[in-house]
């Protein structure tokens, strides 16, 4: 199948960032969102994700959402590359020139491959001068070629802030959880915003307004030539008796179903 063809976050749509375009980034796949350390902790041990209490992170807690939330990758200035949930405890240490240079001469130490996605969308290199050299090292040591298209903040921090916020909410959402595929190979997901395999939404075309809204059940979704598209079974008047019929759907003919449902 056709993949989605929607473009990249280009200069035009984020204007606060210095943008340098890279090939074979892939639009159907969650960012990726490489986050410096903050001198901010709290002072206990925690996962790394709630363990940096520094603005920067209050920016991502603040625009970060469920439905379009990045991969996330944070480089300590002790540790290297963590991954949000790995829990570490409070130290004091930052990524001074020296400091990355030493990370620099033994990366392999600190990259954690296994930390890193196969395939990523776009990406920012959220952090500092000194951070973001290691990140960009890290990010060509890990994808040689097919190193994404990146973004990276720049400015003092309330522009970084800024830039960090305009990123996450201008993301989209991504398919989660694979659960199969086509015999062409295209993959099935559980789950793709607010549709989940084995909910209930109404179906409502959006072409076809005067169309009676009915209830399907998605058992899966998948990136069809069209874009998002849902594998639904629909209830149907065949030849006077009421079938259940499988239908595939855009996403945006499904809707949440009415509250009462719920109740």
């Amino acid at each position: 199948m056709q993949r989605d063809s929607t473009p990249m976050l280009s200069t035009t749509q984020l204007p606060l960032f210095r943008h340098t375009p890279k090939p074979h980034s892939d639009a159907c796949e969650p960012a990726l969102l490489l986050m410096a350390c903050s001198g901010t902790k709290l002072n206990r041990d925690a996962r790394a994700i709630d363990l940096y209490r520094g603005v920067m992170y209050e920016s991502y807690r603040a625009h970060v959402r469920s439905d379009a939330t990045p991969r996330v990758l944070i480089l300590s200035a002790r540790h290297g590359f963590l991954q949000p949930d790995t829990e570490i405890a409070p130290y004091d240490e930052r990524m001074t020139r020296q400091r990355a240079d030493q990370m620099l001469a033994d990366l392999s130490r600190y990259l954690r491959p296994a930390a890193w996605p196969t395939r990523v969308g776009s990406v920012l290199l959220a952090g500092g001068v000194e951070y973001r050299r290691v990140m960009r090292a890290a990010l060509a040591h890990r994808y040689g070629p097919t190193l994404p298209a990146l973004q990276e903040t720049n400015g003092g921090i309330g522009m970084q802030r800024s830039q960090l916020g305009a990123f996450l909410d201008r993301l989209k959402p991504v398919f989660r959880d694979q659960i199969g595929q086509h015999a062409n190979g295209t993959p099935l997901y559980r789950a793709y915003a607010w549709i989940e395999a084995g909910a209930i939404a109404t179906l409502l075309y959006r072409a076809a307004p005067a169309l009676p809204a009915r209830q399907a059940r998605v058992l899966s979704v998948f990136n069809g030539p069209a874009g998002p598209t849902a594998d639904v079974e629909v209830e149907e008047l065949v030849r006077g008796r009421t079938r259940i019929c499988p239908r595939w759907v855009s996403v945006r003919n499904l809707h949440p179903p009415p509250r009462w449902l719920h109740e």
